[in-house]
């Protein structure tokens, strides 16, 4: 069967609840395809909606749009074909530490860049989620997505039980994308324990009697745990930005290869795994030590009046990735000596 003179149907297919995911062949690009059509006129609005967040998207953790067609009368949408299993699947389940961070990091990016764009997902779940031949996760299935915009609302309860929100249960429903901050959290433990607690099955669910993600198989750091453990936090405004919770995640990934350079009266230097602490000194006036600690840089020691970005430094404080550290208060002029430091964010290679 060709569909719209360029797609031949291969006969492979996947039937969900509210339509079919058609694998092609584009006789035109020499690519597989998915082409996703849901029948009948109730259903044009999701499609419409799935295409209209797609067309949005630039991300490499989302499944990508290619076209859009009208066949036999059913609006379908032409998409990267991603082969293999779902994360639902027990397959695809992480083995260590390091696969499931990595796994948490890109499901998070992903919608990141969601929310970034202006969209709300409204149905992340693990099998709406594959990894690609390349290692990445593409997130997928934008039929209940939404514009991000103040009061958005539905009817009813949409979404998929143990991973929906308690506030999407109800009649008139209002949302935000906190809803997809849950979903995630439920999906981390989802993934990480391969199931979910009683807690989250319930609907609308209740809130944790205890922090799940400190039992996994794996020991979590305490502001990773802490961290995946907020995102299912009853109230959605006590939920972080995704973007926050990306980079956590991140800063994990990147234990031990972070680089400062901080430069000091023109003379520059580093520090990193291999040259871990820097002693910033002006007699009478202010001085700090700065330490790295595989993760964030410190301050460990400070004397003096000492100022990052015009805030006062204490023991335990975090230097931003890009500071001017000050010794000496604003009162003594130009006595005062400026320390530029700058933090690299190396990449992370999947």
């Amino acid at each position: 069967m060709l569909i719209d003179h360029r797609y031949r149907f291969s006969n492979d297919y996947f039937s969900g609840g509210m339509g079919q995911v058609l694998n092609c062949d584009d006789l035109v690009l020499e690519r597989q395809v998915a082409i996703k059509f849901m029948p009948g006129d109730i259903n044009r609005r999701r499609i419409n909606d799935e295409v209209s967040a797609l067309f949005k998207m630039r991300s490499k953790n989302v499944v990508q749009l290619y076209d859009v067609l009208e066949f036999k009368g059913e609006l379908g949408i032409v998409m990267e074909y991603i082969s293999g299993d779902d994360l639902l699947q027990i397959c695809t389940a992480p083995a260590t530490l390091r696969e499931f961070i990595k796994l948490l990091w890109q499901i998070a990016s992903g919608i990141a860049d969601i929310h970034q764009t202006g969209i709300i997902h409204r149905d992340i779940k693990p099998n709406n989620m594959k990894i690609d031949p390349e290692g990445l996760v593409k997130i997928f299935d934008f039929g209940l997505a939404r514009d991000a915009v103040n009061g958005a609302a539905t009817l009813g309860f949409v979404g998929t039980p143990g991973f929906a929100a308690p506030e999407l249960y109800g009649y008139a429903v209002h949302f935000t994308p906190a809803v997809d901050t849950y979903a995630f959290g439920a999906t981390a433990l989802f993934i990480g324990a391969r199931s979910l607690p009683n807690e989250l099955t319930m609907g609308p669910p209740l809130p944790l009697q205890q922090n799940y993600f400190q039992r996994l198989a794996w020991p979590l750091s305490q502001d990773v745990s802490e961290t995946l453990a907020s995102c299912l936090n009853p109230a959605a405004t006590l939920r972080p930005e995704m973007s926050h919770v990306r980079d956590v995640l991140a800063k994990h990934l990147l234990q031990g290869r972070h680089r400062a350079l901080v430069v000091y009266n023109g003379n520059p230097s580093f520090l990193d795994a291999s040259n871990k602490s820097v002693l910033l000194d002006l007699p009478t006036l202010g001085s700090v030590e700065i330490c790295y600690n595989d993760f964030d840089f410190v301050v460990t020691a400070t004397s003096g009046q000492v100022f990052v970005n015009n805030r006062a430094v204490f023991i335990g404080f975090k230097l931003p990735g890009a500071c001017v550290v000050a010794l000496g208060g604003p009162e003594h002029g130009s006595r005062r000596r400026y320390i530029t430091f700058d933090l690299s964010h190396p990449e992370i290679v999947l």
